[in-house]
């Protein structure tokens, strides 16, 4: 029987009639076979209520419908309602003669008596509920859920935060730095790579010809290449085993350190995105002459928070020197929010049937329960093959992946695995605002509600018009859509200007890539 707890006012009038009336809620165990009960407390002047669960809910019987009073007995009519079969049901009932208390009414010193402590009763009632459900799955939550689950060895999955690349660099060369008299013994080679790189100029090199001192001429005797210097044929060379001195200028390494913070841009700081630089990296020449570093970055904040689109990290709150730009090239997708009560619920019921090794469940289960996994689709039989499924999985690490697939794999299953298939989807919308409404804010919003809106479609998920339109109709200050269209585009085919849902395959992932939103204000009404 599920838990009952009473309300407040029915506690506050059975304890005023039992101070006034005398009224008792006495206990019955019902058997089906007998239709007679005798009250303990005689003589009975009047049956007030009878409660008791009929059909596995509470229920109030009805005086001359469901029951009867003769004498001091309670009678059950043949064709009324009657408790459920070996439950208990209850009977107030008023016996002997009232009390001298009679004023009940609001304000008087009894009631409001009672009333406090009703409250405080009905408070206990609702902890006592709190209590009775946190030992269910279906009704425990938070840290309760937690506990309960923690009995089958599992934890709930915490959220990930989002990591990415950003790229660290300048349009111009750095300076240039000297170095003297790098010593070197000749060995017949025909190229000598200098010890520092890269390398901006070679400004003197000098050895030994015939065992006279010798300073060798650039592009008579060498030529600079770009890790050192290669002896030209017709040019003389140093005596073998003999002592070179070379005088170069290297470039200045500029390093980008571990810890190094950057941000998105916004005027309001509650929007800003903060991410820490997780590795070390030195900047590099380009082949377009720029000098530039990708580095991995992490979001300081876990969840999908911190999931950004391409070309917003853009500021260095402590600038590095030498350092003259940071931006992402590519949209930051990886963040994950923590494993909602709901899922690890699911995920718990799921448990039990991962040791019989047997369903695609317990596949379902396994893989989920790997870190890092945002995305999961299972397709049994693909293509009417008995005995295959496939198995599309999006994050995680793919041996911890392949070896959790084997150990629950049921026998003679073969599992295929595999990444999905990339669709990346532009936007483009034009939005009429209200004449209040501040276009920087919305368009930053509506931009943010596009990406969390494809970001969160699990894998074989279409993208369904409708809604999306129906998400950008939530963001405060969008009066009408005066245009959506959408562009997606796959390895085989691209298709653009689209004003219709978007089927995505079972194996493939919508994934966001260039939104573009247009505002318009609208005109005041006189």
């Amino acid at each position: 029987m599920a838990y009952e707890g009473k309300k407040y006012q029915d506690i506050v009038e059975d304890i005023l009639q039992q101070i006034t009336n005398g009224v008792l809620r006495e206990k019955h165990l019902y058997d089906p076979d007998r239709v007679r009960y005798k009250l303990r407390n005689t003589p009975v002047r009047e049956i007030v209520r009878v409660t008791g669960q009929f059909r596995g809910s509470r229920h109030l019987f009805v005086k001359g419908k469901d029951y009867t009073r003769e004498g001091d007995m309670l009678v059950w009519l043949p064709h009324g309602d009657r408790p459920d079969a070996n439950t208990f049901f209850y009977v107030n009932y008023i016996f002997s003669e009232p009390s001298g208390i009679t004023d009940i009414n609001p304000g008087s010193v009894v009631r409001t008596i009672v009333e406090s402590i009703s409250r405080e009763i009905e408070f206990l009632y609702h902890k006592m509920r709190f209590v009775y459900e946190s030992a269910f799955i279906d009704t425990a939550s938070g840290k309760s859920l937690d506990l309960l689950v923690s009995i089958l060895g599992i934890t709930r999955k915490p959220a990930e935060h989002a990591v990415g690349k950003v790229v660290f660099g300048r349009s111009t060369p750095p300076k240039a730095v000297p170095v003297n008299n790098e010593t070197y013994i000749y060995d017949g080679s025909e190229e000598i790579i200098l010890k520092q790189q890269p390398i901006e100029s070679v400004r003197k090199v000098k050895g030994k010809v015939n065992n006279v001192s010798y300073e060798f001429k650039e592009d008579v005797d060498y030529m600079v290449t770009e890790k050192g210097i290669r002896w030209l044929p017709e040019g003389k060379k140093p005596d073998l085993n003999s002592i070179l001195y070379i005088d170069y200028n290297t470039y200045e390494k500029i390093t980008v350190p571990k810890g190094i913070l950057v941000t998105t841009f916004s005027l309001d700081p509650t929007q800003v995105k903060r991410y820490v630089t997780t590795e070390e990296k030195t900047l590099e020449r380009q082949e377009d002459g720029t000098w530039e570093a990708t580095v991995e970055v992490m979001c300081l904040e876990p969840g999908k928070r911190g999931n950004t689109y391409a070309g917003s990290i853009v500021v260095m709150p402590a600038p590095i020197p030498g350092i003259e730009y940071v931006i992402n090239r590519e949209d930051i997708t990886t963040g994950v929010e923590a494993e909602t009560d709901e899922e690890l619920r699911e995920r718990a019921k799921k448990a039990l049937v991962v040791a019989g090794k047997a369903t695609l469940l317990s596949l379902e289960t396994a893989i989920k329960g790997v870190e890092g996994v945002s995305a999961l689709s299972i397709v049994d039989m693909p293509d009417g093959i008995p005995g295959l499924v496939k198995v599309i999985v999006d994050g995680g690490d793919e041996e911890e992946i392949i070896r959790v697939i084997d150990d629950v794999r049921a026998a003679g299953i073969k599992v295929e695995f595999e990444r999905p298939k990339i669709v990346n989807v532009d936007v483009n919308i034009t939005v009429l605002l209200e004449p209040d409404a501040d276009p920087t804010r919305v368009k930053r919003e509506i931009e943010d509600t596009i990406m969390q809106f494809i970001g969160s479609l699990n894998i074989g998920d279409d993208i369904i018009y409708a809604k999306l339109m129906g998400t950008i109709f939530r963001v405060k200050g969008v009066y009408d859509i005066e245009e959506l269209t959408l562009s997606i585009s796959r390895s085989e085919e691209t298709k653009a200007n689209l004003k219709e849902n978007i089927e995505i395959a079972f194996n493939e992932r919508a994934i966001p890539r260039k939104i573009v939103v247009l505002t318009k204000k609208r005109g005041k009404k006189v």
